[in-house]
């Protein structure tokens, strides 16, 4: 049996007809050739774009340092790197690319991947069935890089995260000694807003980024707990026991039983709130399947959504939804290992962080929903664990087990090849 899979799938992708399969890398290259390079030219050996462009392939295959990911870069096919504007031959040091990626602008690096994870994703606008403009689900939250910690800080940065896809629509770091609330209106001033509900926990239901929001056509969810206590008190006093059920879910998974049951009153004038239409109460009913132990926890929420502009399916699916940036957040710790990342010079860790937003968000454009541990196999490649599938992409079948048509087409499948190592590489492991 052989030691990679990428034999395994090469024999089953023999009868099938693909398109090129690097007519997009070339496109992403030119894409991170716009980020300014801190490069002096004098000396300038390599283009930034493609040598971005083959760091984020090393990710997606799996490389969790510099150590590993010029490793990969140096044993990709010469074709490969001369198709994306580099020479044959790649000598780089994991010194030099740390320091390149130290001095990068991390704005205007996570300005140009959310722009073009935004084109990719983007979508005509639905019609619902009730004639009405389709509502997109805007997840905003914050996450701290553990292993960035240093004197002087921490690397904290916070995104706004589709709900439907998991990409990372914008980007931004939270500065020293503050927190993630002067933040957020930076952060959404990019976006367009129009037909998009925005989630958001407990700390950002601010009057400020109500209004902001609001102003620029969109809508917001906002959970109120103990940090608006007035407004946590007003909710509480609704006649909720008069109120019907609107909504309820009963879902089992992960070893759990879960039921939520969601209320919806109308706002009464004089709510201490900018633009609140509606107010939520969400009972959630948490039974361990292994224990039998039973938690039930009420929360509440408020919406400038009123009454007709969205089902009540709908809205419930919103509240639900916002933790998809927390599983985004899951992904990046356990299967690539990011609180375990040392880096902790100037941009590097954001710029690290921005690669595997962007691995992870063109694995889920790709249609992949494996969530497993892209962990480097026997002899160096990017191999799969049999229980648990090949991380962020899909595991490559079993001998004698057919493809789907629709992934054997997809370019996530296509670039599978070029992220392993050549054959000379493969020899030793990392």
């Amino acid at each position: 049996m052989p030691s990679s899979p990428i034999d395994v799938l090469s024999r089953h992708l023999e009868h099938v007809t693909i398109s090129d399969p690097l007519s997009d890398l070339p496109a992403l290259a030119e894409v991170l050739d716009a980020v300014p390079d801190p490069r002096s030219r004098r000396g300038r050996r390599y283009r930034l774009g493609p040598l971005l462009a083959l760091a984020l392939l090393a990710v997606l295959g799996g490389a969790t340092s510099l150590a590993k990911i010029t490793r990969f870069i140096a044993g990709y096919d010469p074709d490969l790197r001369a198709r994306i504007g580099l020479p044959g031959t790649v000598r780089l040091a994991a010194s030099t690319l740390g320091r390149l990626l130290a001095r990068l602008d991390g704005d205007n690096f996570d300005a140009a991947t959310c722009a073009y994870l935004s084109n990719l994703a983007a979508a005509p606008p639905a019609t619902a069935t009730n004639g009405t403009t389709a509502l997109l689900g805007l997840a905003v939250d914050g996450k701290t890089l553990r292993g960035s910690r240093t004197a002087g800080g921490v690397t904290h940065l916070l995104a706004a995260t589709r709900h439907d896809t998991q990409t990372v629509m914008a980007q931004a770091q939270v500065a020293a000694k503050s927190n993630e609330i002067p933040a957020f209106t930076p952060l959404l001033s990019g976006l367009d807003l129009t037909s998009v509900v925005i989630t958001a926990d407990a700390l950002h239901t601010q009057h400020e980024h109500a209004r902001q929001i609001v102003a620029a056509g969109g809508h917001y969810v906002f959970i109120v707990k103990g940090n608006q206590p007035t407004l946590l008190r007003r909710l509480k006093a609704l006649p909720w026991r008069e109120a019907i059920l609107n909504d309820r879910t009963d879902e089992t998974a992960h070893g759990r039983r879960e039921i939520h049951r969601m209320k919806i009153c109308t706002v009464r004038p004089g709510l201490p709130f900018p633009h609140a239409a509606q107010a939520i109460q969400v009972k959630r009913r948490r039974t361990n399947n292994a224990t039998g132990k039973t938690t039930i926890v009420t929360i509440y929420a408020i919406t400038s959504l009123h009454p007709g502009q969205i089902t009540h399916a709908h809205l419930a699916g919103l509240i639900r939804g916002h933790w998809s940036i927390e599983a985004l957040h899951h992904i990046r710790d356990v299967t690539y290992r990011e609180d375990a990342c040392t880096m902790r010079t100037g941009a590097a860790p954001r710029i690290m962080a921005s690669l595997r937003n962007l691995a992870i968000g063109l694995a889920r454009l790709n249609g992949s929903r494996q969530r497993g541990c892209p962990r480097p196999g026997p002899r160096g490649t990017p191999a799969a664990s049999p229980r648990c599938g090949a991380g962020p992409y899909r595991c490559p079948p079993r001998s004698g087990s057919p493809i789907r048509p629709s992934r054997a087409n997809s370019p996530w499948i296509r670039l599978w090849p070029h992220l392993a190592f050549s054959r000379a590489s493969r020899r030793t492991s990392f």
